[in-house]
């Protein structure tokens, strides 16, 4: 099964990796009962939350766990277990099957900063029993979120969102239901790729919202999600990413009023009729003669427009510089298999019929391991990658280099060249 994981930078990694065993192994131990606690009494998932949980360092593969494994890698480690996890497992913050147990996996070391801890720590525990509850892992790219008029009604939708916050739980519904009608504006805008945001929200929402709402202190999720909404326009891409922060906005508005909402959700559900069953409004259809111009006024709208048509002139040419490097020079064409793939998702740039451009990623497959670490790789679908190749490829050994990217190749896999300006990977084997 295709495994999508987020990857989360540590700018502390230095100074974390230089800490002894024992040392590590105590934070470690420390860190389990952060979010045994937090998870405790919890009433918003049918599923117990705290569970099979490691962190592993992406370098060592050194692994610290709150509980054993079944072959005895993992070995008694005071309150916990630490060893060192075998190369053929595929590591990320993500969920994985091990040795007779579903995971949640974070890569060590984990944020300094408490709240963010204990918030990734409970996103990773959802995804270990979403699927238990049958809400499935799926993660499709919102690309009307890419776009100029897509960018400015999600970030009107923010604004209304935080007007609502704002007031009273029972005077908010015009401001929830202007909200809906930016949304109900991509809808009419995008009928083709709009329905991805939902697929997201029911997803990534869903596990950014258990994160805040039980890692966070509850007099402070107000204030992190007022952040969340003032500094949106900031982020280089939505495309998958917007659910981080609707989903747990949305999620405290329907919490405040009824802490139990998520108990009644399942993978069909959607935020705008949650929001006007709770707080009994009515979805908002738009009419030809009824614009939302007037509307815009209410939530800064001039200035977010202003904005967003600077960035769409910067937009078109990275889009044209991007469709010349992967359709116009020579390139490297990587079939996937069973991957998996850590990036950050607040940097991926839509490039239309050609794919999603991942400017950072770690790639792991059956044909080996892939960093890119500045000029992009391009992802189609999940099954094909294409790389620049430059000039020309560097090979040495089962290494394999091109502008900005690295391969380390499997046994038996080899590089090929299949004209001047193609290159593929296959399989000594077949």
């Amino acid at each position: 099964m295709k495994k999508v994981v987020i990857f989360f930078s540590c700018w502390y990694a230095f100074t974390c990796h230089a800490q002894t065993n024992d040392s590590a192994s105590r934070l470690a131990a420390s860190y389990f009962k952060e979010v045994e606690t937090a998870s405790r009494d919890q009433h918003i998932w049918k599923e117990q939350v705290y569970g099979p949980m490691m962190f592993v360092d992406p370098v060592t593969r050194q692994t610290y766990a709150n509980m054993p494994d079944s072959a005895g890698i993992l070995k008694p480690d005071g309150p916990i277990f630490s060893g060192v996890l075998p190369n053929d497992v595929l590591i990320a913050n993500t969920s994985i099957h091990w040795e007779g147990k579903l995971w949640s996996v974070m890569l060590w070391p984990l944020p300094t900063d408490r709240d963010e801890r204990v918030n990734l720590m409970e996103h990773e525990s959802f995804h270990r029993i979403q699927e238990k509850m049958g809400l499935p892992g799926r993660s499709p790219t919102a690309d009307d979120l890419s776009t100029m008029y897509g960018r400015i009604y999600f970030l009107l939708e923010l604004r209304a969102l935080k007007a609502a916050l704002g007031k009273p739980v029972n005077k908010r519904a015009f401001d929830l239901t202007n909200a809906l009608r930016f949304r109900e504006k991509r809808r009419e805008l995008f009928p083709a790729t709009f329905p991805n945001e939902r697929i997201l929200e029911m997803n990534e929402g869903l596990a950014e919202y258990t994160g805040v709402i039980l890692g966070r202190p509850k007099d402070n999720i107000l204030q992190h999600l007022f952040y969340q909404v003032d500094t949106a326009g900031n982020r280089k891409s939505f495309i998958r990413s917007s659910a981080y922060i609707t989903g747990p906005v949305y999620g405290y508005l329907l919490f405040q009023k009824d802490p139990r909402w998520t108990l009644k959700v399942d993978s069909d559900s959607d935020f705008p009729a949650l929001v006007a069953k709770y707080y009994h409004i009515t979805l908002p259809r738009q009419q030809a003669n009824e614009p939302v111009a007037a509307l815009e006024k209410k939530y800064n709208g001039e200035s977010i427009i202003r904005s967003e048509k600077l960035k769409e002139e910067k937009r078109l040419q990275i889009a044209n510089d991007y469709t010349d490097l992967f359709n116009h020079k020579p390139v490297l064409t990587i079939t996937l298999v069973k991957v998996l793939v850590e990036f950050n998702p607040n940097t991926l740039f839509d490039l239309g019929e050609y794919g999603t451009v991942y400017p950072t990623a770690d790639v792991k497959d059956t044909w080996g391991e892939l960093t890119v670490n500045s000029t992009g790789m391009l992802m189609k679908d999940w099954k094909v990658i294409t790389l620049p190749a430059g000039e020309a490829l560097t090979e040495n050994g089962r290494i394999v280099e091109g502008p900005g990217w690295k391969i380390t190749l499997k046994d038996n896999w080899r590089l090929v060249k299949v004209d001047g300006t193609h290159y593929r990977l296959v399989d000594g084997n077949r």
